[in-house]
C-alpha cells in the first residue's frame, strides 16, 4: 500500500485517512460519553430510590420497629440494596447492551478456573492493604480536626438476626454492587480498554459510598476488582473476592460485640489478621506463577485515556450524580 500525504497510521498497522480516523474519534467518544450518562443517570436513581425507601420506612409503623429491631434493620437494608442499584443499574446495563451490542452482564464461568481460584486470595489482599491505608487516612483527618462517619447499623446478638445481617452486609453487596459496577459500568468500556475500565469503574464504585471513610478504600478494592473480573472474564470473581471482604468485616463485628475482654479480644484480633495475611499472601504468590492468561486487554482506540476519562466522568448527568454524592459525603464530615 502506498503511503501519501493524506493518510494516517492507525493502531492496527493500517493506512487511515484523516476523515475516517476523525470518524472513529468522534465516535469512540460518543461511546464512553453514552456509557458515562448511562452511568450518571444511575447513580441519581440510586440516590433518589434510596431517599424514597427511607421516606418510606420514616412515615410508616415501620419505623418504630426499624429502629428498634436491628434485624429488620438488615431486612430493610437488603431491600434498599436490591432496588436501589439492582433496578437502575439492571435498566442502565441493558439500555447500553442495545446501543452498543455488547454483552455487559457476563456470567459466564472463568476463562480458568485455576487463575480464578487464585485471584480471588490476591484481590483480598488488595482489600486488607486497603482497608489499611483508608485507617491510616482516616486517622490523619482526625489529627487535622476532622471527623469521619459512616452508615452504622446495630448487630444482632440472636443467630437468626445474625445469619440475615451475614446476608444483609456480605451477599447482598458482594451479588448486587458487582452486577452494578462491574457490570453494568465495566463490561461496556472494556472495548475502550481495561485499564481505562478498571480506573473508571472503580471511581463510580467510591463515589457511590458517599463517605471518606469507604471511599478511599472503595477506590482501592475496586481496581483490584476490575483487575481480577477482567483477566478472568467473569463477574464471579470479583462477587467472590466481595465476599471475602464483608465476610471479613462481619466476622471482626461478632468478636467486638461478643468479646468483652479486651486483652483477648486484640489477641484474637491479631491471630485472625495473621492467618488472612498468610493465606492471602500465599494465594497471591501462587497467582503470579500459576500458568494463565494475566494480561489486560489492551486499547485500540484513537483517543488518549484523558480524552476518555473526561467524556466518561464530564457530561450532565454525571456532573450531577458526582455533585450529590458530594454533598452527601460532605453531611458525613465534621470539624472538630
Amino acid at each position: 500500500m502506498n503511503k501519501n500525504k493524506e493518510s494516517v497510521i492507525n493502531l492496527n498497522g493500517y493506512y487511515q485517512p484523516p476523515e475516517s480516523r476523525y470518524l472513529q474519534e468522534q465516535s469512540e467518544r460518543r461511546g464512553v460519553k453514552y456509557v458515562g450518562i448511562v452511568s450518571g443517570i444511575c447513580v441519581i436513581s440510586y440516590v433518589i430510590i434510596q431517599n424514597l425507601m427511607s421516606l418510606v420506612v420514616a412515615m410508616t409503623p415501620l419505623r418504630e420497629l426499624y429502629f428498634s429491631d436491628p434485624t429488620m434493620q438488615s431486612v430493610v437494608t437488603i431491600f434498599m440494596s436490591i432496588f436501589s442499584l439492582l433496578v437502575p443499574f439492571g435498566i442502565g446495563g441493558m439500555l447500553i447492551s442495545r446501543k452498543t451490542g455488547n454483552q455487559v452482564f457476563n456470567f459466564e464461568k472463568p476463562v480458568s478456573g485455576k487463575l480464578m481460584v487464585f485471584a480471588v486470595p490476591l484481590g483480598f489482599f488488595v482489600c486488607l492493604a486497603g482497608n489499611y491505608i483508608s485507617s491510616i487516612f482516616v486517622n490523619i483527618m482526625s489529627d487535622i480536626g476532622f471527623s469521619l462517619s459512616s452508615p452504622d447499623f446495630d448487630v444482632p446478638s440472636d443467630i437468626p438476626g445474625r445469619i440475615v445481617y451475614l446476608v444483609s452486609i456480605a451477599v447482598v453487596p458482594a451479588l448486587v454492587e458487582e452486577f452494578a459496577i462491574r457490570g453494568a459500568v465495566l463490561q461496556p468500556l472494556r472495548r475502550y480498554g481495561d485499564k481505562f475500565a478498571i480506573i473508571a469503574s472503580a471511581i463510580i464504585f467510591a463515589v457511590l459510598h458517599g463517605n471518606l471513610i469507604q471511599a478511599p478504600f472503595a477506590l482501592i478494592a475496586g481496581i483490584a476488582l476490575g483487575y481480577a473480573v477482567c483477566i478472568t472474564n467473569s463477574i464471579w470473581t470479583g462477587v467472590l473476592i466481595h465476599f471475602c471482604n464483608n465476610l471479613y468485616s462481619v466476622i471482626i463485628e461478632f468478636l467486638i460485640e461478643d468479646i468483652a475482654d479486651e486483652q483477648l479480644l486484640n489477641r484474637i484480633y491479631i491471630i485472625v489478621m495473621i492467618a488472612l495475611y498468610a493465606v492471602s499472601i500465599l494465594g497471591s504468590v501462587i497467582f503470579v506463577i500459576v500458568k494463565g492468561k494475566r494480561k489486560l486487554m489492551p486499547s485500540f482506540t484513537l483517543i488518549p485515556e484523558g480524552q476518555k476519562m473526561k467524556s466518561f466522568l464530564i457530561n450532565l448527568p454525571m456532573v450531577i450524580a458526582i455533585l450529590i454524592m458530594l454533598k452527601i459525603t460532605a453531611q458525613n464530615v465534621s470539624f472538630g
